[in-house]
């Protein structure tokens, strides 16, 4: 696992290969965060969603408000259910 700030985003996945959740860009990431969303994960038995995210980190910036460096919408679609960049 590496730590710090995350530069891209970053899938983590159970040993199933089964998506355990999506990471933003710019998430800090470390040891005490890893055994976070794993719990949660054990907990809601599926993949994690950006409001399970929202609830782990509060102060978590990039799930509170998820965006691309580019200032981009992160996963949501517009009015006419059109996915957005």
């Amino acid at each position: 696992m590496s730590r710090g700030k995350l530069t891209e985003p970053k899938v983590i996945t159970d040993l199933n290969q089964h998506t355990v959740c999506l990471l933003p860009v710019g998430f800090y990431f470390n040891d005490e965060r890893w055994e976070k969303i794993w719990q949660r994960y054990d907990e809601k038995g599926s993949t994690l969603s950006m409001a399970d995210l929202k609830a782990l980190f509060p102060d978590e910036k990039t799930v509170q408000n998820p965006s691309t460096e580019k200032g981009d919408l992160f996963s949501h679609k517009d009015e006419n259910n059109q996915w957005q960049k």
